[in-house]
């Protein structure tokens, strides 16, 4: 049986890669969110068999239903999309614990277990998307957290592509700049150019998934982000801090 996993299902991004992945050749998809009302919402458009999994990824037992699952059925995964995250901005003096340990467990211990987990299932030629940022180009005064978490996506997906070469199995990390979803709506005090330059999770989904096709390890759907991307390559980053807003 050839699935689809995908974390953060219910909304923003990660719905919007569901939706795509619901037009390939799979034979059911596996759902991940915290809610489970949002992703029966969320599943009732699609055509494929769904397998629905309320999980809270903040706690360390949260992927023990999945790993059961997996072992019992062993499919083939020939999409993983780890999707769900959470950030919190502000300077890393004025954040709660419980916002550093959920940024951290959801955007990296989670993330990490999530594809751990599925290694040993995705067939040759799968693809893994992980959802990180272009937060994660550079440090992000203000956003520190949240942007070193997503800079460890990156440096994963860019080790574990390596790691995976021998299998045939591409791993691509997504790194929009502000994306019009629910997290970003939920943020606080960002700047207006920001919320007026954000563009649709469809954009992402859409760019993501041909990138992933394409086996390419690095998704930057905008320009402005391309730039970013290129920037940190070429300037120090103490130079990039200078300029900073």
């Amino acid at each position: 049986m050839n699935i689809g996993v995908i974390s953060g299902a219910s909304s923003g991004i990660g719905y919007e890669i569901t939706k795509l992945l619901d037009k390939e050749e799979l034979d059911e998809l596996w759902l991940i969110a915290l809610s489970e009302d949002e992703l029966k919402e969320a599943s009732k458009i699609l055509i494929k068999p769904v397998r629905l999994f309320a999980l809270d990824l903040s706690k360390n037992n949260a992927l023990d239903m999945l790993c059961e699952q997996l072992n019992e059925i062993k499919p083939k995964i020939k999409y993983l999309v780890c999707s769900a995250g959470v950030g919190f901005n502000g300077n890393l003096a004025d954040l709660t614990p419980s916002q550093i340990s959920k940024t951290v467990d959801i955007n990296v211990r989670a993330l990490t277990s999530l594809t751990y987990l599925a290694l040993p299932y995705i067939c040759e030629g799968g693809k893994i998307i992980e959802i990180a940022s272009g937060s994660g180009f550079m440090p992000q005064p203000g956003f520190s957290v949240y942007a070193a978490s997503k800079a460890y996506v990156i440096s994963l997906s860019r080790a574990i592509r390596q790691e995976l070469k021998g299998r045939k199995i591409s791993v691509t990390a997504v790194c929009p700049g502000p994306v019009q979803t629910p997290f970003f709506s939920g943020l606080e005090n960002v700047k207006d150019y920001k919320r007026k330059f954000a563009i649709t999770p469809e954009r992402v989904a859409s760019h993501a998934v041909k990138c992933a096709k394409r086996k390419k390890a690095i998704s930057t759907p905008t320009f402005s982000m391309k730039m970013v991307h290129l920037a940190s390559k070429i300037f120090p980053t103490s130079l990039m801090l200078k300029f900073y807003k």
